[in-house]
């Protein structure tokens, strides 16, 4: 028989047993984390390396028919194995394809008529009559005329008394002009700013075109000066823009980085943010950009002081303080969608991964329906109502199924947490048929800003960075309605001097100002 102290003993052993398997146990599932995580960034890595960079998921290759969704997929999948006929009502007619022609618009560019004459002795006819001519064969040609830029000389007139009285000598007044101290007209600063920031041009390339093609020399240091003055006399349009977007009711922000060569208590290598910030009514819409070097969550809330209503932006933290407080944020279900994607590119056969993209193409489906159909904001709510809310709360519940099966720290972990912890912001597009299923519009207008400062690389200043932001700004809104961003500086610049009340800046507004040019095609 087994006493006491040998029962007690082997009680201790099965303890320790017990706690070292408890230990091996948590280990497996560290290294089984630690695979999947793994696993997952080498196949993210060889995608990105070798592969594809598009988001765009078509479905599975292998399984194309998911039954998930939908009991139609179940029905085929069936129909096809028994070699039956689905009724023909079950079947939709899909029309080819065909491409619109795109119309070309030459109304709206100069037109020079050139007279090709015919040869004297072929307007004599055999007869001995001089032919008359009854048409014209006519081509059209694109024609390259190459810039043209000249020294603008002022000259004011001086007049005097011819009896020399004292006092009698006048001179013409100086033109207003928006930076009266330096040597350049609207026109010039106009086409510096279109120039770097809307052609992606850096400045050095300027210096050297403006030297090398028409001998002026005017270095990048004072082209830079001249951008970054003309932030002050331009920053009461910029707050007349910011107050659309404060006062409506609807409006979005994304950011990206950039770096700062010259800022106080800051390395040069640290990175800074520029923010893209869209808003205001449709007839009268906005895009703005602003930096801001740290302290983000306290910025967006600043910027967004005053404003009451819906907010599109991402997942990140910066948001949170200004979603507590006047804002109601709606999350990007792009960004959800985002982390199941390069899961279900990598990964072969079916998957919870896979299963996701079918639900987001769904819901995209109807969102592409809606702008088919051009339906108003209104139409759109109903439609979202009717098909979008259903499959989101079936997706909310399969995700709360699978979320106690998958590793949570894995790739496809932070995938289902994120749309768990941001379910409310994802779903809550479905509201307003004003806003958005995902904050593309907003990432879009980042992309340009993005793709200039792979050029111009980063900033020498607070003041440079600012003035990048502003100028910005102003271009991309006045394209936005459908305004040639040049002429539209250009009016900007001649006019600004003359303003003298919020009335006067107000009619210089994009949806306001009277251009004397055709708008852009």
């Amino acid at each position: 028989m087994i006493n006491q102290e040998q029962l007690t003993h082997i009680l201790d052993q099965l303890d320790a047993l017990k706690a070292e398997n408890a230990l091996y146990k948590a280990r497996c599932e560290q290294y089984a984390e630690a695979y999947e995580y793994l696993k997952d960034q080498i196949l993210e890595l060889r995608r990105q390396r070798f592969g594809k960079k598009s988001e765009r998921y078509l479905g599975d290759p292998e399984n194309p028919q998911l039954s998930l969704l939908d009991d139609i997929h179940v029905r085929f999948a069936d129909a096809e194995a028994n070699g039956e006929q689905l009724p023909p009502e079950a079947i939709t007619q899909v029309a080819a394809h065909s491409r619109k022609k795109k119309p070309k618009n030459t109304d709206v560019l100069p037109r020079r008529i050139q007279i090709i004459p015919l040869a004297e002795a072929d307007k004599q006819c055999s007869c001995g009559a001089c032919k008359s001519i009854i048409k014209y064969e006519v081509k059209e040609l694109i024609h390259y005329q190459p810039c043209v830029l000249e020294i603008l000389e002022q000259r004011r007139e001086v007049a005097v008394c011819p009896k020399g009285c004292d006092g009698s000598m006048v001179t013409a007044p100086a033109p207003l002009q928006i930076l009266p101290k330096i040597k350049a007209t609207p026109e010039f600063l106009s086409y510096l700013a279109i120039s770097k920031l809307d052609d992606r041009q850096p400045l050095y390339h300027l210096e050297r075109q403006l030297q090398e093609r028409h001998s002026i020399d005017v270095s990048r240091q004072t082209m830079a000066r001249w951008l970054i003055a003309l932030t002050e006399p331009l920053r009461p349009i910029y707050n007349l823009l910011k107050d659309r977007i404060i006062d409506y009711d609807v409006a979005s922000c994304d950011a990206t980085t950039l770096q700062l060569l010259k800022e106080p208590g800051r390395a040069a290598e640290t990175k800074s943010y520029v923010y893209c910030f869209r808003g205001g009514p449709a007839e009268q819409s906005v895009i703005l950009y602003d930096y801001n070097a740290n302290d983000h969550q306290q910025f967006i809330h600043n910027w967004f002081s005053g404003f009451k209503g819906y907010l599109h932006v991402d997942g990140d933290n910066f948001f949170n303080l200004v979603g507590s407080d006047n804002a109601v944020i709606t999350n990007c279900n792009a960004h959800a969608r985002r982390k199941f994607e390069p899961i279900a590119q990598a990964n072969k056969g079916r998957g919870v991964a896979k299963e996701a993209m079918a639900y987001f193409k769904e819901l995209y489906k109807v969102e592409k329906e809606a702008k088919t159909k051009q339906l108003t904001s209104e139409q759109r709510y109903v439609l979202r109502q009717e098909k979008a809310k259903p499959l989101l709360e079936k997706f909310n519940a399969w995700i709360d199924e699978i979320h106690p099966t998958v590793l949570p720290k894995s790739t496809l972990g932070n995938a289902v947490n994120y749309c768990i912890k941001y379910r409310a912001g994802l779903m809550r597009y479905l509201e307003d048929g004003r806003l958005e299923i995902d904050n593309n519009l907003t990432e879009q207008e980042i992309k340009p800003l993005v793709i200039a400062r792979k050029n111009f690389l980063f900033c020498a200043s607070v003041g440079g960075a600012e003035a990048l932001c502003l100028h910005f700004g102003l271009i991309r809104t006045a394209k936005l309605h459908n305004l040639d961003p040049y002429h539209y500086y250009v009016m900007l610049l001649k006019q600004i001097s003359h303003c003298q009340n919020v009335e006067d800046y107000e009619k210089l507004l994009p949806w306001n100002i009277g251009l004397d040019y055709l708008p852009k095609p």
